[in-house]
Order: C-alpha cells, then sequence, then structure tokens
C-alpha cells in the first residue's frame, strides 16, 4: 500500500509538468564598432507569469502588452547586468515588438549597449523563481553562452563556443527532461522480468539482463541520433507541438506496452519511438541560434552528453531494479507504475497538443 500511495503522489506532482518544453530567452549581442547591439526575447507566457499581464480573460493582447512595457522594462533591467572588461556597462531598451519562436510568442526588446569590450560578463537573472528549468541563452558576436542560473557568465568577444558546453547541456537535458527519463525507465523497467516459454518470471541470469538493456539503449540512441542530426541541419523540420505531443505520446505507449507486454522486442520499441525524442532533442540546438561553423561540434557534443546522462539513469536503475525483480514492490513498480505513467504522459499529451 506504501507503494501505491507514493505512485499516486507521483501522478498528481507530475501530472501538470512538462506540459511544454522548459521556457528559455534570448539575449543576442553584436559589436557595431561603437558598442554593443542586439535584442533580448522573452516568451509572452513568461512575462505574464512573472508580472500578471493578462487580465483574466485568458488572452494576452497587444494593448495589454503595452500597457505594462513599463514594468516589463523595470523587470529585465532590475535582472540583467553586464559588464565590460571588469567595469559596468550601461544598457538601453529600444521599443519592444512581437516575434513568434518556434514555441510562441516572443516579447523583442532592442539592447543597446554602452561598451566594446574584450570580456563581456552577463549577469542574468531572470524568471529562475518561477521555473527551475528556464534558461538564458546568450548569443555574443556568434559565442553561445547557456546560463541556468544567476551566477554571471563571462565571454571572450569573438571565440567560438565549447564544445563541452553542448556535452553538458546535453546531460542537462536529459535529466531535467521528466518524459526522457520516464521513456527510458519504461524501457528498462521489464527487462529483469522475462518470458519464459508462456510465462513472465524474474531473470536469473544479470549479464542476461545487462545484453538486453544494451541493445534497448543502442537502438534508442541510433534512433535519436539520426532524427537528430537530420532535423538540426534543417533536412526535416516539424512543428515544436507536434514534436512535444507526439514524446508524450511516446511515453504512453511504452508504458502501455508494459502492460499489454504486446511486443517483447523493446529494442524495436525503442527504436521506432526514439525517431520522435531526436526531433525533441534537436529543438534544443534549434533553439540555441548555432551559426554553421559551430554545428558538427554542437552536434557531437550534445549527443554524447545525451548518452552520458541516459547511462547514468541506466547505471542507477539496473541494479536497483534487479535486486527488487522477485519481490511485490517490483511487481507494483511495474504494472502500478507503467499505468500510473499512462496516466501522466496522456495529460501531457493533451495539454501539449490542446493547451
Amino acid at each position: 500500500m506504501k507503494i501505491l500511495s507514493i505512485l499516486a503522489t507521483l501522478v498528481v506532482a507530475t501530472a501538470t509538468a512538462s506540459a511544454h518544453k522548459p521556457s528559455d530567452a534570448h539575449l543576442a549581442l553584436h559589436g557595431d564598432g561603437t558598442g554593443l547591439t542586439g535584442r533580448l526575447d522573452i516568451a509572452v507566457r513568461d512575462l505574464d507569469a512573472a508580472l500578471q499581464i493578462d487580465d483574466g480573460d485568458g488572452t494576452i493582447t497587444w494593448g495589454e502588452l503595452q500597457a505594462a512595457a513599463p514594468r516589463i522594462h523595470a523587470y529585465v533591467t532590475s535582472r540583467l547586468s553586464l559588464s565590460g572588461d571588469g567595469t559596468p556597462c550601461s544598457y538601453t531598451l529600444g521599443t519592444a515588438e512581437l516575434v513568434d519562436l518556434s514555441d510562441g510568442a516572443y516579447w523583442a526588446l532592442p539592447v543597446r549597449a554602452s561598451c566594446r569590450p574584450t570580456t563581456l560578463a552577463v549577469t542574468y537573472n531572470l524568471l529562475f523563481d518561477l521555473d527551475a528549468q528556464h534558461r538564458g541563452l546568450v548569443h555574443i558576436d556568434g559565442q553561445t553562452l547557456i546560463v541556468r542560473d544567476a551566477t554571471p557568465v563571462t565571454a571572450t568577444v569573438g571565440a567560438t563556443t565549447s564544445t563541452l558546453a553542448f556535452v553538458k547541456e546535453g546531460i542537462w537535458h536529459i535529466w531535467e527532461g521528466i518524459d526522457h527519463i520516464l521513456f527510458l525507465l519504461c524501457l528498462v523497467l521489464p527487462a529483469v522480468f522475462q518470458r519464459r516459454t508462456q510465462r513472465w518470471q524474474a531473470a536469473d541470469s544479470l549479464r542476461d539482463v545487462v545484453v538486453e538493456v544494451f541493445e534497448t539503449v543502442t537502438a534508442f540512441t541510433l534512433a535519436h541520433s539520426i532524427t537528430l542530426v537530420i532535423s538540426a541541419v534543417g533536412l526535416v523540420t516539424l512543428p515544436s507541438r507536434f514534436v512535444e505531443t507526439a514524446i508524450a505520446l511516446s511515453v504512453v505507449a511504452a508504458a502501455l506496452n508494459n502492460l499489454l507486454r504486446t511486443i517483447d522486442a523493446r529494442w524495436a520499441v525503442a527504436f521506432a519511438l526514439g525517431l520522435l525524442h531526436g526531433f525533441g532533442f534537436s529543438s534544443v540546438l534549434i533553439d540555441l541560434g548555432l551559426p554553421s561553423h559551430e554545428l558538427i561540434g554542437a552536434l557531437l557534443g550534445f549527443n554524447v552528453g545525451v548518452e552520458l546522462g541516459q547511462a547514468a539513469i541506466v547505471l542507477v536503475a539496473l541494479p536497483v531494479l534487479f535486486l527488487i525483480r522477485r519481490t511485490l514492490a517490483y511487481q507494483a513498480l511495474l504494472w502500478a507504475g507503467s499505468a500510473s505513467v499512462v496516466l501522466v504522459a496522456g495529460v501531457w499529451s493533451y495539454q501539449r497538443c490542446f493547451i
């Protein structure tokens, strides 16, 4: 009963999580000889969460945004500061306009800074108190910095983005993406409870379990790598809403397969559904606005990070599952846990598609 109570709590806690991809804001700056110019793009939905712009009817109008413009300016200037070569760098915000990015409408604020430094330090503290997964994407003369907290980041103007930064981003994307984690766990969960003749029984050999999980994870890796590359280079592009909804449905499918045991070859499930996850991974790189000369390093680094992130999850989960495979706790986790994932991911699918 305790296991079921915990599972029920998790359903409630995560049913509204990950309805959409984590929020991003983009600060792009480049030197023009006399200073730095650029633009700060913030999602309208995020501004509404921070400043309560909507009057309560569920629709944010241009008039409401215009009326809130002074508050938006004050919010930004209180949470964003620049420093060039160790000296504070003042900046001004211009008249905003609305732009459409991959995941909705953004409030685009022109930025003009008075300095033209060799190194630029950016202290960015927007929205972290509202969304722990929020990212500030700072682009400085082609270099991309990923900000996840209020700690200042420093860029050497004219430098390129470190591949290590994309490795870290790949790891974080897996660890913060509850939908990807649940999908992976749904694939791994039945590996310690295998079919023998016409019956399902606890596995005897850890080696056999490891081999099966390796095949499954490898199939998932190959599949998402294919679609990650073809989407990131622009060969195939899909709407963000469609991709996020499809990923949620893939979680439903993986969990349902645990309940129905329709397809024993989980590597095939992992490959087929992993193709969808690759489009989701690519959206992270596309949102970074990478220049063409950084794309190969970004793809390799991000993919390595994704593999390291999911390998860490498997290395933690698999020994625990093998140890408890003959217990009632494992049966509750397999059946009630998979059923709970179906419910949660079903809610996500609806939210992502219609909200």
